[in-house]
């Protein structure tokens, strides 16, 4: 029984990702989208433990259990390999994807850029209390997720654009539209440590 992608070392994921016939870049995408998150939630703990006489417990722990649970599930949708679409079994009479095979990956892109840019938020509002010597780890924490986020959201793109069938244009339309709304919410710091309070 094979290692699900998530129970690999770093080696030997990175070597199975060059090492297929076919690009898993929706699963690179989601194990980037899953450390980016994992780095958001140390960021936040490291600050709480330095700061528990100046923080609300209860608020931060909040916080960074949703982070947690991103974190997770991000992780999760790493193991679900999807395998490529290339032979006509797989397409209706018109040349199109099967309804079920093309929502799944929808579902996909759309999942990774919608936890991608919620943690990339989540980070953002806990600008405020972050202990000052993260500054610069939570700001390009929240860069990386960005730009995760806006890779999931061209995946989603090429999906789409490769897709007649209304009812999936009409189902995931619309939400690559929030996700892009949600990317436009997030106010990056590009330049570190120069006009940065």
């Amino acid at each position: 029984m094979s290692l699900g992608f998530t129970e690999k070392t770093l080696r030997q994921f990175v070597a199975e990702i060059s090492d297929q016939h076919y690009a898993l870049t929706e699963t690179v995408i989601a194990a980037s989208a899953a450390q980016a998150a994992a780095l958001g939630e140390a960021c936040m703990q490291i600050s709480l433990d330095n700061q528990v006489d100046k923080l609300d417990w209860q608020d931060i722990t909040a916080r960074i259990e949703q982070m947690s649970h991103i974190k997770d599930t991000l992780l999760e949708w790493c193991n679900q390999e999807i395998a490529p679409v290339t032979t006509p079994p797989l397409s209706s009479e018109a040349g199109n994807i099967l309804p079920d095979n093309q929502q799944v990956l929808c579902d996909y892109s759309a999942e990774i850029g919608r936890f991608s840019v919620e943690a990339a938020l989540l980070l953002q509002d806990f600008r405020p209390f972050v202990f000052n010597p993260l500054r610069d780890d939570l700001e390009m924490t929240i860069n990386l997720l960005t730009g995760v986020a806006q890779a999931a959201l061209l995946l989603l793109d090429s999906k789409l654009q490769r897709q007649s069938d209304r009812t999936i244009l009409e189902e995931y339309g619309p939400l690559r539209d929030e996700i892009r709304d949600q990317i436009g919410r997030l106010e990056l710091i590009k330049h570190l440590g120069i006009g940065q309070a």
